[in-house]
């Protein structure tokens, strides 16, 4: 456990334990996937004093909100959350109305406002209700209300940086379950004072990954030889588009996904994946990431192949490192831009850290 402490330290000293002067709660999460009968072990640890507790639920889609941890029970079919108590509650507002299919939810980058959506209706009429408030539950509003569509439904990704427009995607329900990486189908803004709908600048393009930050716009598209994904780039506020060509570092490309673009919009980075035997028992994966210099506007391979799926979860170390998991490993790496070298830094996977103002 002792481990454990020192590893949080560190983490937190490489993504933003300066901030800590100005709150008085900051304890880094981590998971512990099916330890127990389908459960996961939560572990908290509160950076300032090295504090470990942990508890085990039965949860997907782990969200942090503010001072507490948001997720959906499968079991209980509920939206809960937990704190470092240990002790699972129901969301208090945010939770499936009656006949609802499912409910997903984005929480605004500087933690200040929630959205969420619930899915209602047959395959061939699907009806999205999407809704803001904060992250307290003040100011409940429906943002949008759609359908019905047939095999379509609203899903929210993100807000924009001063938190006035919720970025959505056009997605049709059930496929993107069968994607290692989440992909998307028509992205559009709804502005949240007007609620006027507007596509994204080449919208509807593609069933593929995109990213998003601060005013940048990145998509990725497959080219026709199957051999790697050109990066498309816009910005927004200058209404400038720029593709970037593919680079091949591997063979029989189909997946790409998990864009993740430093917070300084400088560079961007994506998992390019090839996959060999498809959904049986002889399935294998090569995964590299790719790091994209939003400025020079190249392109190039950051890693040598690795055997899983993986997501990019944080950059860090002023834009240099970033800090990555996998969906089906347990364990935190971080990769150096400047040589691609992996370090594993956690046994589990780093979620994020809640935090409460002092």
């Amino acid at each position: 456990m002792r481990r454990a402490v020192i590893i949080a330290l560190w983490v937190a000293a490489i993504t933003g334990a300066l901030h800590a002067q100005s709150v008085g709660f900051m304890w880094e999460v981590y998971l512990l996937r099916n330890v127990a009968n389908g459960l996961d072990r939560l572990t908290f640890i509160d950076v300032l004093s090295g504090d470990v507790r942990t508890t085990e639920v039965s949860g997907v889609r782990y969200t942090i909100t503010g001072d507490r941890l948001t997720y959906f029970d499968y079991v209980s079919q509920r939206v809960m959350q937990v704190g470092v108590d240990g002790v699972p509650r129901p969301h208090p507002w945010m939770q499936m109305d009656s006949g609802a299919r499912r409910i997903d939810w984005v929480v605004s980058t500087d933690g200040r406002y929630i959205a969420w959506t619930e899915t209602f209706g047959r395959p061939e009429a699907l009806m999205t209700i999407t809704r803001v408030a904060t992250l307290e539950g003040l100011d409940q509003r429906v943002v949008l209300s759609d359908g019905p569509r047939e095999g379509i439904r609203a899903m929210p990704l993100s807000f924009n940086p001063d938190d006035t427009l919720l970025i959505m995607d056009a997605q049709p329900d059930g496929i993107g379950a069968l994607a290692p990486y989440t992909q998307y189908a028509g992205l559009f803004t709804v502005d949240l004072a007007s609620g006027a709908i507007t596509p994204l600048p080449g919208e509807p393009a593609c069933f593929c990954a995109a990213g998003f930050s601060g005013d940048v716009f990145v998509r990725l598209t497959l080219t026709n030889d199957l051999r790697g994904f050109d990066v498309v780039v816009r910005n927004l506020a200058a209404r400038t588009e720029t593709r970037i060509p593919a680079q091949t570092p591997l063979d029989n490309v189909t997946q790409a996904g998990n864009v993740l673009i430093s917070p300084d919009g400088t560079l961007g980075v994506y998992a390019l994946s090839s996959i060999s035997s498809f959904g049986t028992p002889n399935q294998t994966v090569r995964t590299v990431f790719m790091l994209v210099d939003l400025r020079a506007m190249t392109q190039r391979r950051l890693t040598e192949p690795i055997t899983t799926f993986v997501e990019a979860i944080r950059w860090t170390d002023q834009n240099n490192a970033i800090l990555f998991t996998s969906p089906q490993l347990s364990g935190t790496w971080k990769i150096r831009v400047g040589d691609g070298r992996l370090q594993q830094v956690a046994a589990q996977t780093f979620i994020g850290t809640l935090l409460r103002p002092a």
